[in-house]
């Protein structure tokens, strides 16, 4: 090998990527352990069980992070009920939960923004295509169909011509005003 050439750099970028993966996989596991109970108990064959499920039964000597109950494994709160409002600060799974349910409504509601949008650019951009089409006839540009049969090119002359000229301005009439309104809106009773 050449001493005097020198290799290119190489990229960080695999590096990178790699400690992002790690980094993420890391504080995941974390925040499982966090909120992870473990419950430790005698069975009944005097073995030390393990778990993070809390024992079926009763069984002797129940630890639940650190706690000690000589019953049976402690039951879930129960939820509240319809209107009833939870008292006390929310868990971190509650808290996780309703955060989730933000960002699904923020992305579905930037989706249907986006979607609006974008029909308004459809709608103007074959509002201004039908408009110029209907000045072309208007100024004597020459208008054309192809026939069906032939798959030929006919110039449209005398009543064919405002014949077309009349549907070219129903479409940009179409094209070039407001959306509909909204189903729900349309289904309101007329007084």
């Amino acid at each position: 090998m050449n001493p005097n050439t020198t290799t290119p750099p190489r990229s960080r970028a695999p590096i990178a990527v790699a400690l992002a993966i790690v980094g993420g996989v890391l504080l995941g596991s974390i925040g499982a352990i966090a909120t992870a109970q473990i419950y430790t108990w005698t069975d009944d064959q005097g073995r030390r069980q393990v778990s993070d499920r809390p024992p079926e039964g009763s069984v002797k000597d129940l630890k639940v992070q650190g706690r000690v109950s000589s019953g049976p494994a402690p039951a879930a709160p129960a939820a509240p009920a319809k209107g009833e409002e939870r008292k006390g600060p929310q868990t971190l799974n509650e808290k996780a939960l309703e955060f989730n349910k933000r960002m699904i409504e923020r992305e579905e509601t930037r989706a249907k923004q986006e979607k609006s949008e974008a029909e308004a650019r459809e709608r103007a951009q074959r509002c201004e295509q039908a408009q110029a089409y209907v000045r072309n006839l208007q100024q004597g540009g020459r208008a054309t169909r192809l026939n069906p049969k032939t798959g030929e090119r006919e110039y449209l002359e005398g009543a064919a011509r405002d014949k077309e000229l009349a549907d070219a301005q129903r479409t940009a009439d179409s094209w070039c005003k407001p959306p509909a309104a909204a189903p729900a809106a349309q289904a309101a009773p007329k007084k």
